[in-house]
């Protein structure tokens, strides 16, 4: 298998008379930075979820993509989903090569997936504790599992086929299991910050970039639990 490098590329752009207007509040061209750095991640953690090389030749596959049909396990076979099961969940974790050692496995899901998991859990509230994750960041866990919310992962799943159909037209989501181990960004140019040649005085630009790509290593280190109404 092969998982070619791809470059995502920003730019910011700020003319000679808008970095003086705004002098008096502080750097403009630090502040367009900063607000297109959060742009930056968004679509990075999108395409790391979405990304299809076949409809954009420029981006990465993302996990959706990628995941194995043999590693999609079905928590309803109604297209519109239904309310998350446990065992189903449970059933997509012991599916993920060495999720026996928690500390390899993450489960992420968006806002609305994870809400699901903490309703099944009302009733069983001895799993919904707290983990820290790298970073320093302390989120809930479900049978000592990190539950991750991400922005990148979509609400819209057709899963007419009781599989990961299309990711856009339906209305249910999915919660993606992965072994941390197997599952992981290759990077060949770490994100960088560097200013563009100056050819006029009139304005200033910056570039931000990487070259990565999302790694696949083994077809069942990654399941992808669908069908969770959303």
């Amino acid at each position: 298998a092969s998982f070619p490098f791809k470059t995502l590329l920003t730019k910011v752009k700020v003319t000679r008379k808008a970095a003086a207007r705004a002098a008096s509040y502080g750097d403009a061209l630090a502040i367009e930075l900063q607000g297109k750095a959060e742009d930056y991640a968004n679509a990075l953690e999108t395409a790391l979820f979405v990304g299809d090389s076949g409809a954009t030749a420029a981006s990465i596959d993302g996990m959706l993509v990628q995941c194995p049909a043999g590693q999609v396990v079905a928590n309803a076979t109604a297209a519109a989903g239904d309310d998350l099961v446990l065992a189903k969940l449970d059933e997509a974790i012991d599916k993920v090569k060495g999720s026996g050692n928690r500390n390899d496995i993450v489960i992420f899901g968006s806002f609305a997936g994870i809400r699901k998991v903490n309703a099944a859990l009302q009733a069983q509230q001895a799993f919904n504790d707290m983990v820290e994750i790298k970073a320093g960041f302390r989120v809930r866990s479900y049978d000592g599992i990190p539950l991750v919310t991400s922005t990148g992962m979509i609400d819209d799943i057709d899963w007419t086929s009781n599989d990961l159909n299309t990711l856009t037209g339906g209305s249910t989501t999915a919660l993606v299991i992965v072994n941390k181990r197997h599952c992981y960004i290759a990077e060949l140019t770490p994100l960088t910050v560097m200013p563009v040649a100056q050819s006029t005085s009139q304005f200033q630009e910056v570039e931000m970039y990487s070259d990565l790509a999302l790694v696949l290593a083994n077809d069942l280190g990654m399941c992808v639990l669908g069908g969770i109404s959303a």
